[in-house]
């Protein structure tokens, strides 16, 4: 049997019991929730990665250029986290983009920087 027939099989398994189980929707709702808890945990320990890897260049960025990287970490994050919450109308998913448009030119200037260094 090939991989992908197997993988497939699995995924239509799983589906299955969660359709069949009762309050399965509550179950795939936990799952849902522990798997972005992963997944968060995972990029975070990326971050801690990175940042320990070249610290040493962060520091060589200047203050206006480090606060600039940390200040676009942190709107990011606050844009992800309201997300929900402004995409259901049109002037919060256009102060959504904005949010997500600013730390990208901030880690921009910040990238030009750390090519210097």
């Amino acid at each position: 049997m090939s991989t992908g027939l197997r993988t497939a099989l699995i995924v239509v398994a799983i589906a299955a019991l969660v359709w069949a189980v009762p309050s399965g929707g509550g179950t795939a709702d936990a799952i849902g929730a522990a798997l972005s808890a992963i997944f968060l945990a995972v990029f975070v320990l990326l971050g801690v990665r990175l940042y320990r890897e070249g610290r040493g260049r962060i520091e060589l960025l200047g203050d206006a250029h480090r606060l600039l990287l940390y200040a676009a970490i942190g709107v990011f994050v606050v844009a992800m986290a309201a997300r929900p919450q402004l995409v259901g109308t049109g002037p919060g998913t256009l102060l959504w983009l904005l949010l997500v448009a600013m730390p990208i030119a901030m880690l921009v200037a910040v990238w030009q920087r750390w090519r210097d260094v």
